[in-house]
């Protein structure tokens, strides 16, 4: 597919030529570091930062606000969204305070919308964190990039691999600022890892392991009222119509907003564990590899299903993806939760150690995880040489993010980056939906299968269509 420029037709150019002229390269949607300062508009460097968050559940009350919290003096929450006005009151109430008592304030206030057009029309808020569903990603940050905004996107970066390259493109037109919301990049035990293994230090690879848990049965399916609080057709959005239980979206127990939502583990608004978890390891993989403008030439495996109750996603998994020198990456829910890098001269084990997301995190059973380890610790603990390859060093991933808009720069994990790890997550989903073994090609990004090449994008309903948004943006795309 191709993003053709506002008000032109491009119809003669193929896919081939525009990969070949730097359309799906890292190095394309790099910002310049030199721009004038009229052109930086409401987030110029010396300006703080005004930031609205949508969506206000589970994430973003455990993570990003927080996050946002200690760093003040480079940003503020201004504006929330939410489609469900309890959680939207729950966290103005929060966000009101937390700045009333950091800041000495006794009366600052935090607008509120509960549909993100009205938000975007605001013109206080130059950036925008993005917490919603998975099925709501892609269009959500199209419709924020069109409006000029700078953009957290919470991982996987989108729910298919076609409106995913769309995303990334449009980002890349638009020249906002997106980070995707894999934090892992901005631990210091995964860019050690990263930077040990692409530079030799466990000679060749051969085999990569990755571990993360695997979801739960469960959810209950009788129809419930829809509470008066949610709007719940634009909650399913571009999905098909559906009745209307809790475990379909969300506890409506304000004191359960950390809890797991039902539909993380619920086609069609997230694929499961793949892209919930595999989101975070598979870019790992990627980065330690340095296939994170490519991918894997191949994937195979086999699932089971969740089938005792609402729930509906992949339960057990095994998947085999080749990548190219024959490098076999295995992910399996029997790993131990983390990235075990196998080379010929020994492996490397990098992990979260102890810490979770948020409480209700699954896991995998068994002692606590080192955060780095070797099969000898002298792996780790000689220095790199002087010309070794060095990665995009981050120390907190909210103020990289930061930075790059100040800056006018790329964060640690950019939209093209956050394209192709989440489409080697999807890739593994496809599988595990057609029971095939899948060559892939990541420069076409197309399967082998047209059954498989059926699924690389999803039906949209009514409005909550990204061809309609582009084309009312005068935005051309050819499939």
């Amino acid at each position: 597919m191709i993003i053709l420029g506002e008000k032109h037709t491009m119809s003669t150019l193929t896919r081939r030529t525009f990969l070949r002229a730097g359309g799906a390269t890292t190095a394309a949607i790099t910002l310049p570091n030199l721009i004038p300062p009229h052109l930086f508009g409401a987030a110029a460097p010396s300006k703080q930062i005004h930031i609205g968050i949508i969506g206000c559940g589970r994430i973003a009350t455990s993570m990003e606000m927080p996050g946002l919290f200690g760093l003040t003096e480079m940003a503020r929450i201004t504006a929330l969204c939410d489609l469900d006005s309890k959680r939207l009151a729950h966290s103005k109430a929060r966000v009101e305070n937390e700045y009333n008592k950091r800041l000495g304030l006794q009366n600052h206030t935090v607008k509120t919308f509960g549909r993100y057009s009205d938000l975007l029309r605001d013109g206080g808020v130059d950036a925008v964190m993005i917490c919603v569903p998975d099925h709501w990603h892609a269009l959500c940050a199209i419709e924020c990039a069109l409006a000029g905004k700078d953009i957290w996107l919470q991982k996987p970066f989108s729910q298919t691999i076609h409106e995913g390259r769309i995303l990334a493109e449009i980002v890349r037109r638009k020249k906002v600022v997106l980070q995707v919301g894999s934090q892992q990049r901005s631990s210091k035990q995964f860019r050690t890892a990263c930077e040990l293994v692409r530079n030799g230090r466990i000679g060749r690879i051969r085999r990569v392991e990755v571990g993360f848990g695997k979801d739960r049965d469960g959810g209950r399916k009788e129809e419930m009222p829809i509470p008066p609080n949610l709007d719940y057709d634009t909650w399913l959005g571009p999905t098909p119509e559906a009745y209307y239980t809790e475990d379909r979206v969300h506890n409506q127990d304000i004191a359960q907003i950390a809890s797991r939502p039902g539909w993380i583990q619920m086609e069609p608004y997230g694929w499961g564990m793949i892209t919930n978890c595999g989101a975070h390891h598979m870019d790992i993989v990627q980065w330690g590899l340095g296939t994170e403008e490519t991918g894997p030439l191949k994937v195979s495996g086999t699932c089971q299903w969740l089938d005792k109750g609402l729930w509906n996603a992949h339960r057990e998994f095994d998947l085999l993806y080749t990548y190219p020198d024959d490098i076999k990456v295995s992910v399996c829910y029997r790993y131990p939760n983390g990235v075990r890098f196998i080379g010929d001269e020994g492996w490397i084990f990098v992990s979260r150690g102890a810490a979770k997301v948020t409480a209700s995190d699954p896991t995998t059973p068994g002692k606590t995880l080192k955060a780095l380890d070797a099969s000898d610790p002298r792996l780790l603990e000689a220095p790199l040489h002087a010309n070794a390859v060095r990665l995009h060093v981050s120390d907190n991933h909210v103020k990289d993010w930061l930075l790059a808009i100040q800056n006018r720069t790329s964060p640690v994990t950019n939209a093209e980056i956050g394209h192709r790890s989440t489409s080697v997550c999807t890739l593994g989903h496809l599988c595990m939906k057609t029971g095939k073994t899948l060559a892939w090609d990541w420069r076409t990004e197309r399967t082998d299968d047209a059954g498989a090449n059926a699924l690389l994008a999803c039906p949209e309903r009514g409005p909550f269509s990204i061809p309609k948004v582009l084309q009312a943006a005068d935005i051309r795309v050819s499939v």
